[in-house]
């Protein structure tokens, strides 16, 4: 189990505080006192008492090795510091609060107003924490700014920047994300849970549902351990990201979507099938504009045998439908032209914008006014747009659909293999 350990000297100071991913092994590596240097020696020597705490996740042991080291500055975390680049995390004195990270020449030159937590023992470390949490707390980085920031295009900011959050909210959010980052997690899920029961006394369901998902992320990102494999290339992820927020004006400008539009949730379609023959349909999702594979759904085929991918799409996303616990999409992208989108549009209830993505060239298929005519047909407005073909926007589109296809085909050869073989 990974947890934290510190040494104590006879009077009670603390000496040195260090974390460990299997905390058994590392507190019992300091009895084997002819394998360590010159330093470690002075410290086991100088130690009166050892004392540890386990935790549930190196997350958390990271976030309360950078609390004691804050609180006690013991002398050996200087002494023994491998890592030449630590962060601190300032938490602004402002009536909406930003979240900096500084290094320790800015913290004394500085001496900034506000919350000041850290050191942490690296900078990578520091961001990954910052990047795991701006998903719980979704602080924001321009309160001023008057329009919606990036982060807002990608819901990891709570709206500070267009006015949908009050100061007072906002505050208690910053506050318990002060707290989470002292390592004090139980308190911050007590705190939460309080004002979920008293949103929902209330009737402010949705103001419970933001807590209760609070308390859900919580949960789960300190049951997940960190290292550099939950961290996808990030220049791949910051064209992804770029991608979203260009996107979401796209469909702001043709679409008439509001600027606050969150392009948090992109579902990709695409229809598999030969001559026919086991036909589905694959639903691939990219939340915050990475693929999420545990949201990726097949609709097997059932009602019809012959080719005819708009009414397989129809009925898919009719099915789709009956499913608004997997969440609702903010964009709906179809691997096809007009036919297809206008299929999908002909079932689709929840008002929600569809777009197609047509080949041989690439370009967006945009259903600009969709009215219904007198014998019940669509009347829909196209807007076929061609975009550069490094554009950010195109580029992601083109990652949904290539995965869509790739996923479909997938699902699809499984089905002929197990057909073969009943």
């Amino acid at each position: 189990m990974p947890g934290v350990y510190w040494f104590l000297s006879k009077d009670g100071d603390v000496l040195y505080v260090g974390k460990a991913k299997k905390l058994r092994n590392r507190v019992h590596s300091y009895t084997q006192v002819g394998r360590h240097n010159s330093r470690i020696k002075q410290l086991v020597t100088s130690a009166a008492t050892l004392k540890f705490q386990v935790l549930e996740s190196e997350l958390e042991a990271l976030l309360v090795e950078a609390e004691l080291i804050r609180t006690h500055q013991p002398k050996f975390n200087i002494l023994l510091k491998d890592d030449k680049t630590p962060l601190y995390i300032h938490i602004t004195d402002e009536e909406f609060p930003r979240v900096l990270t500084l290094r320790k020449k800015e913290v004394v030159k500085k001496n900034p107003k506000g919350t000041v937590l850290g050191p942490f023992p690296s900078a990578f470390k520091t961001k990954e924490v910052l990047k795991i949490v701006r998903k719980i707390f979704k602080w924001c980085q321009n309160p001023d700014g008057g329009r919606a920031c990036f982060y807002r295009h990608i819901d990891l900011c709570s709206g500070a920047c267009v006015g949908e959050i009050s100061k007072e909210d906002y505050q208690v959010n910053l506050k318990n994300l002060i707290l989470f980052l002292r390592g004090k997690k139980k308190q911050v899920v007590i705190n939460l849970e309080k004002e979920m029961l008293a949103a929902a006394q209330n009737e402010e369901f949705e103001k419970a549902q933001i807590f209760k998902e609070q308390i859900d992320l919580i949960d789960d990102v300190t049951k997940k351990r960190l290292s550099p494999d939950l961290v996808l290339p990030q220049l791949q992820l910051s064209q992804n990201l770029e991608g979203a927020v260009r996107l979401a004006k796209i469909l702001q400008d043709y679409m008439g979507v509001p600027k606050t539009w969150p392009m948090t949730r992109i579902e990709g379609y695409d229809v598999s099938n030969i001559q026919g023959t086991n036909p589905a349909v694959s639903m691939v999702t990219f939340v915050d504009a990475q693929s999420d594979t545990d949201e990726y759904r097949l609709f097997n085929i059932k009602s019809l045998n012959t080719p005819n991918d708009f009414a397989m799409l129809a009925e898919a996303l009719t099915r789709r439908q009956k499913h608004p616990e997997w969440g609702k999409p903010s964009l709906v992208m179809i691997d096809g032209g007009r036919g297809q989108v206008r299929s999908v549009l002909s079932v689709w209830q929840w008002g929600l914008p569809v777009i197609g993505l047509e080949k041989n060239p690439d370009r967006l298929v945009l259903p600009i006014n969709v009215t219904k005519g007198k014998n019940g047909r669509l009347q829909i407005d196209w807007k076929i747009l061609k975009l550069d073909d490094k554009h950010p926007s195109l580029n992601l589109l083109r990652q949904v659909r290539d995965e869509a296809h790739r996923f479909a085909q997938k699902q699809h050869k499984l089905m002929r293999t197990k057909k073969m073989f009943e």
